[in-house]
């Protein structure tokens, strides 16, 4: 029991200072992005900056019918998610502004304003690597950055409508490490962890507790709080974990 408890210890305090960490500008851990070790691997996010293609930008370059079934869609993510259902949620979102997108007849700068948007991400997920090696990370960067080329070259020829679309579609492949995301997947695994035990100890139980508060933070829109609920969770079940393994 003195051994899971020192091992608790070391985690969460390893934990509390990373996020403390990351709350600060100067801090190694970049303010733009969030990374930590939890469950074996290393969980990497990267905030959303202002501008990136969204939904309701769009909707100012649409007929009032169109907008209105943009409106619905949203309206329909929302209570997917205020009931519990973050990952149809997310999903009808993510629909919900791809079809904005191809409904749109956009300005110029209306598809400039997305593209500095993405560029601004690809910086900050760039900042990100400099930092560390993230295998996933690099590749949606990658993806990231030929999209939103395309979407500029089709800006060039003329073509808005089908620079907004390929915008839309690079803000979807960022948003694959967007923080609520990073923390679903980070949530399911934790939940998936502590289901396979079917006597869960006081730890594995407050981890639980934390997961569902998680949840909650995704359900309303706070992925940073979201974030650090998932990863405290993990750090509890790793602790957990280690203090039952064997000595070696």
């Amino acid at each position: 029991m003195h051994r899971s408890r020192t091992l608790l210890s070391t985690f969460l305090a390893s934990l509390l200072a990373a996020l403390a960490l990351a709350a600060c500008g100067d801090a190694p851990t970049l303010p733009s992005s969030f990374a930590q070790e939890a469950g074996g691997r290393t969980w990497v996010a990267v905030m959303e900056p202002a501008g990136m293609p969204d939904a309701r930008a769009w909707m100012a370059f649409m007929p009032r019918p169109e907008s209105q079934r943009i409106r619905v869609m949203l309206a329909e993510a929302a209570r997917l998610r205020r009931g519990g259902d973050l990952e149809g949620g997310l999903a009808a979102e993510a629909q919900a502004r791809l079809a904005a997108a191809g409904a749109a007849d956009p300005s110029s700068a209306g598809v400039n304003a997305a593209l500095n948007g993405l560029r601004e991400w690809e910086t900050r997920a760039a900042d990100r690597l400099r930092a560390g090696r993230y295998p996933g990370l690099d590749s949606t960067l990658a993806a990231v950055a030929t999209q939103r080329a395309a979407a500029e070259d089709a800006l060039a020829r003329g073509d808005r409508r089908g620079a907004a679309v390929l915008a839309a579609e690079a803000g979807e492949l960022a948003r694959l490490h967007s923080p609520v995301r990073v923390a679903l997947r980070l949530v399911e695994r934790a939940e998936q962890r502590i289901d396979t035990d079917p006597s869960p100890t006081p730890d594995l139980r407050r981890a639980r507790l934390l997961l569902r508060t998680a949840r909650e933070a995704m359900a309303t829109g706070d992925q940073t709080r979201a974030m650090k609920r998932a990863w405290y969770a993990q750090q509890i079940i790793d602790a957990h974990d280690a203090a039952l393994a064997p000595p070696r």
